[in-house]
């Protein structure tokens, strides 16, 4: 399982976001890796995560007084 580092960067600098769409994107192939390799479809198990980044978005949208910060406070 891939291990995901803490951010280097504080929430206000702009490379944070480049670090976090790194982080994710090695961590989403490990997981789609390993599901496939359970014996799932490749295609039915990206539609699946789409659809859960889609509820997670909706679920955050639907919390406006939610405090937004890092978990790690960085």
């Amino acid at each position: 399982m891939t291990n995901i580092r803490s951010p280097r960067y504080s929430a206000e600098d702009a490379a944070r976001l480049r670090e976090c769409a790194k982080a994710c994107d090695s961590a989403i192939t490990d997981v789609v890796r390993r599901a496939v390799a359970a014996g799932w479809r490749e295609e039915e198990f990206a539609l699946h995560l789409a659809d859960a980044a889609e509820n997670y978005v909706m679920y955050l949208a639907k919390r406006p007084d939610r405090r937004r910060i890092a978990a790690n406070n960085n």
